[in-house]
């Protein structure tokens, strides 16, 4: 009898741990799935999207930071345009200027001669210039066109320059009026542009400034100078004459 009330406890105790396990089992199911599924406070939404903001942007920039940056570029490139506008402006104002002053000076010449005497004086200058470049030494072409002293200092000249290998091919001369250095002369200045080949192969293609002056003998013009700013020689490379 005692064995039996014996087995009773222990099986009464065996389904008490079961129950009691049953139930805390039932507790921390309980628990987790209503910790899932809580509601996010505002407070601790705001400071979650901060925090990725900081970590989306390391640097610490923000728009208005980035904003004062593109608007200091764009003032920054508004001005250099509205420099290079002024520049571009300034030169194109300084070419006006220089083509008026030569348009006076050459008005001056035509109010002085004559628009038939200045158009002669710019031919025999062209002419003369022509000659020089393209180192023409056949001197019956040069006489009456420039003065006698001139033309012995173009043939010393131009003999010791003359190179027979290359050959000589003029592309431009732009004439203007210039102010004249001495009383009943007149002076022009000229950019003149030529080729020189060497057996059919161009080695170079030189530009250079001339002033020439020219004087009346008899009833037209004649050279008696001319000269460069550098007073550099016939290839424009400022050699000394041999």
């Amino acid at each position: 009898m005692r064995e039996d009330n014996h087995d009773k406890r222990m099986f009464y105790k065996l389904i008490f741990l079961m129950a009691v396990s049953l139930l805390i089992v039932i507790v921390y199911i309980w628990k987790w799935s209503t910790d899932d599924t809580k509601e996010q406070k505002p407070e601790e939404m705001f400071e979650e999207n901060a925090q990725q903001e900081r970590d989306e942007n390391p640097d610490g920039l923000d728009e208005d930071k980035i904003n004062d940056v593109l608007s200091s570029e764009e003032e920054g490139n508004t001005e250099a345009r509205k420099t290079d506008a002024e520049d571009e402006s300034n030169q194109s104002e300084g070419t006006e200027n220089n083509q008026e002053e030569e348009a006076d000076l050459e008005q001056n010449y035509i109010n002085q001669y004559s628009e038939q005497e200045v158009e002669q004086a710019k031919e025999q200058a062209e002419k003369v210039l022509a000659l020089y470049l393209l180192q023409v030494t056949d001197w019956n072409k040069w006489e009456g066109a420039v003065t006698s002293d001139y033309l012995d200092k173009m043939q010393n000249e131009m003999t010791n320059f003359k190179d027979e290998k290359a050959k000589r091919e003029l592309d431009s001369i732009e004439l203007f009026a210039s102010q004249p250095l001495e009383k009943g002369k007149v002076t022009f200045g000229a950019y003149a542009t030529w080729h020189v080949t060497v057996k059919g192969k161009s080695t170079s293609k030189p530009m250079q400034l001339y002033y020439m002056t020219l004087k009346k003998e008899g009833d037209k013009w004649i050279v008696n100078d001319m000269m460069t700013p550098n007073n550099q020689t016939m290839e424009g490379e400022g050699k000394d004459k041999k």
